[in-house]
């Protein structure tokens, strides 16, 4: 990656998990926006692209074995027969 990580002493608590989840969620629209998607495989692509840059950064951050058992584990939570769908699909701001 092009930059270190750098944690600040002193600085506030982490984000709770809901907290980060919106976080992440109005993070990702900016950036689908941000890359001027014009289908629903444009957003695929660019979601991919999220999911592979996060994947290396978690190899660079927790190791390599880590970082695959987290990618897997998402892999097998989001295969669950509740995820398949039909999704609301919208334009986004």
């Amino acid at each position: 990656m092009s930059k270190d990580v750098v944690f600040k002493k002193g600085a506030l608590p982490m984000l709770t998990p809901a907290a980060a989840e919106e976080l992440a969620q109005a993070k990702l629209q900016e950036y689908i926006n941000a890359c001027n998607c014009q289908t629903m495989t444009d957003v695929g692509n660019v979601l991919m692209k999220i999911c592979s840059v996060a994947g290396l950064m978690m190899c660079a951050t927790v190791g390599q074995n880590e970082a695959v058992a987290r990618l897997e584990g998402t892999a097998k939570h989001i295969s669950s027969p509740k995820y398949a769908g039909p999704w609301k699909r919208e334009t986004i701001q």
